[in-house]
Parts: C-alpha cells; structure tokens; sequence
C-alpha cells in the first residue's frame, strides 16, 4: 500500500493544550487556519482559554511527533481489514498511540503537564465508562510508571511538588486534576514517612489520583463558581465517595483496600487513632483526607482566595483531633515544611518569594524573590535563604492574589542549583 499524497489535520483533544507549553505542531483551527504556530508557547491562562473557545482544534497530521509511528500502525490495520487507502483515517489514532505512554520528555513544568493531561483523559474515561478492565488498567499502571521516572529522577519529585502546588495555588483553572494529581505526588513522597511499603503506596498514590473521578466536571464548576453549592451539587459531593468507587469497580479495579480508600476519604473517620491500628483502607483514607484538605483549603476559589500556607498547614497537624497531632499532618509538615515549595511568602524585607525548598527548619525555607519591596516584579529572581534574621519569613501569601509572572521552567533550575554547593546555602 501506499500513503497519500496529503493526510487530513488531527483533532487535537483541548486537554493536550497547558500553560507554558511550547507547541511541537502547528495549531489550526476548524478552517484550516495558524492560531499558533509551531515553536511559540502558551503564555498564560487567557491565551489558553481563547483556544478552548474553540469548538475543535487541529494539528497537520506531518507534523505530529508521533506521526511516522501512528501512521505505520494504521496503514497495518488498514492492510489486516483489507481498506482502500482512501479510507485510511479511520484506521489512525493519536489515542492509540498514547496508550503506549512512551517515558516523559521536554521541560519538568512540561512534563508536569503532560502527565495532568493524561490523568484527565484516565479518569474522564473512568467516569464515562469508556474503557473495558483491561485497558483501565494499562492506563493506571502507566500513570504509576510516570510517577516513578520522577521517582528515579534527582530532584525531580520536589520540582512536582513545585510545579504542581504553584499551579493548583494560583488559579481555579483545571483544578480537579490538578489537585487529584498534586496530591499523588505527595502521597508517594510521604509514603516511606508512614511505613508504607510499596505495594501499599502504589494503592495509596492510585487510590489519591482517582478519589474524586465521579465529581470532575463539579469540581472544576465549583473552583469557578462564587455562589454556594446548590441543593443537587450537595448531593453530588455527598454521594461522590460512593459512587466513586462503583465507577473504579465497573472499570476493573478489583482491590478492596483501593475501592475501600476511596469509599471512606470522605467519610467521618475515627479522631486520633494510629494508622497502624485502623484497617487498611480506612488507613489510606485518611491519609487521603489530610492531603485532600490540606491542598485544597490552599487552592483558590472564585468565593475566595484560597489560605495561607501556614494555616493550612495548622489545619493538617490538627486534623479532626481536638488539638492532639496528628500523625499524617505532623509528617506532612516534617516533608514540606510551614511553607510548601510552590507558595508564596512576604519576607521581613518587604520583598514577595516563591517558596521552592523546605530549608533548615520547618519556619525557614528557600525561595526565590519576584516581587521586590516597591511591589514591582524582578526581571530575574533572586535566590534567597529565609533563616537569615533579615530575610525571615513574615507571613504567607495566597498565590492567588499575586501579579507576577512566574516562570516555571526557570524556577525548578533554581530549586536544583540551591542543592549545589555553589549556591552557597546552608
């Protein structure tokens, strides 16, 4: 067989589209028109949201990464069905091709979100019951697989935490998966704190991303929404625990410390119990619970701007234990610090920082300066240790309410230069 001359452009699902994504392919629109050439990159959430206005997006098929591969697989089954060549689109999937889930590429904050984008798909597909248990699967092992190459990975575990907590902390904007996912990640750092071993921390992080998979679309609506929840929105949230699990069942997840996890993260566990005493999906669960709130009460909402570090952090420590530590927030707060990598603080100084790495102590961690005390944006961040008297940390700051432009890709080269001697930090 042979190929034709020219293939039509590929639908390009939108959730394939981030801020701080530099395109690999030019982007069409339904007429074939440039909305954005190949090389330029998506600066922020208004340029983002004028594509998604969009009702169908395009890439020329030529230019697709994964071209030459999906082609060749779709001219094989073509061949197998015995197809005339002008019939070969529908033998073609970019879909296909992605189940393969080659290892992670590009920038960290790209690949950050290229792994949100398949967590979208994964648990959209979940919820719409689009996939049959074997391919469930597949698509959970890979997310799984991804969260490992960042394992193995130096320093790639605490740029997640970076990028994925700045992000979730900054705008209402994809928040369900952005939380879902940024708290996987730290289910998977702070596992090894709580004595998990790693059959149980891979159900722990799976059960953590998937948690919220029956109420996607009303999370996102609520993060964006400034009125209280209505009467059948409440009865949504009552019931998604539930239903959650039912779904991951229909979808093939057969393991009942997983299924019970996700059954129990939002029910009214037990205060003060350890988690070597519960059963183990109630374990998991309320681990989840504390990660879940303690992420959320710092994420943004149209109703508000979303907490300081610090509280959230106080939240976490004293989680439904009538003022007695608790043991999953105290560990939080032992990884991370008062102030996580990806929030914001005002120092002594004046100046507004991006938090990147915990420092010496829990009160004292490393950032970078954006804002100096004038309030006017650094053109150059300026890498900063806040156990000195004078740069002491004065307070958190929402990310929400800050206006400048955070450069990722340049935030997570400093993060990993504070780690080298010639950084000069202690």
């Amino acid at each position: 067989m042979t190929t034709p001359d020219r293939l039509q452009p590929v639908p390009l699902p939108m959730e394939q589209l981030r801020v701080g994504l530099t395109l690999p392919f030019t982007l069409l629109d339904e007429t074939g028109q440039v909305l954005l050439a190949k090389g330029l990159r998506i600066e922020d959430e208004a340029q983002l949201e004028g594509i998604r206005a969009r009702r169908r997006v395009f890439v020329p098929f030529e230019e697709s990464e994964l071209a030459v591969k999906v082609l060749m697989q779709g001219l094989l089954r073509a061949e197998i069905h015995k197809a005339a060549i002008k019939d070969l689109d529908r033998y073609v999937s970019l879909e296909d091709e992605a189940a393969g889930r080659e290892p992670l590429r590009g920038t960290f904050p790209e690949q950050c979100a290229e792994v949100t984008a398949r967590l979208r798909r994964l648990l959209a597909n979940i919820a719409q019951g689009a996939w049959g248990p074997n391919e469930t699967r597949q698509r959970l092992a890979a997310l799984w697989a991804d969260i490992q190459q960042w394992e193995r990975t130096p320093g790639a575990m605490e740029s997640a935490t970076l990028v994925l907590t700045y992000r979730a902390c900054s705008s209402p904007s994809d928040y369900s998966v952005l939380h879902a996912l940024q708290c996987a990640v730290l289910a998977r750092r702070l596992a090894p704190r709580l004595g998990l071993d790693e059959a149980r921390t891979r159900t722990l992080v799976l059960a953590t991303a998937t948690m919220n998979v029956a109420m996607l679309q009303l999370q996102d609506a609520l993060a964006t929404q400034a009125a209280p929840p209505s009467p059948a929105q409440r009865a949504q949230i009552d019931a998604h625990a539930q239903e959650g699990a039912r779904l991951l069942r229909q979808a093939g997840v057969d393991d009942p410390v997983w299924l019970q996890a996700v059954t129990l993260h939002h029910s009214a566990l037990a205060p003060g119990v350890p988690l070597a005493a519960r059963p183990p999906g109630e374990a998991l669960a309320h681990i989840i619970q504390v990660l879940d709130r303690y992420t959320a009460s710092m994420s943004p909402r149209a109703s508000r701007p979303g907490r300081g570090a610090r509280e959230s952090a106080r939240l976490a420590v004293f989680f439904r234990t009538g003022g007695q530590q608790d043991e999953v927030g105290a560990a939080l707060v032992q990884l991370l610090g008062l102030y996580p990598p990806g929030t914001f603080v005002r120092l002594q100084s004046g100046e507004l920082a991006l938090v990147l790495r915990p420092g010496p102590k829990a009160a004292t961690p490393v950032a970078a300066v954006v804002v100096n005390r004038a309030g006017e944006p650094l053109g150059s961040p300026k890498l900063v240790d806040t156990s000195r008297t004078e740069l002491a940390v004065a307070e958190s700051v929402p990310g929400s309410v800050v206006r400048a432009r955070i450069n990722l890709d340049e935030m997570v080269k400093l993060l990993l230069f504070s780690r080298t001697p010639a950084a000069g930090l202690r």
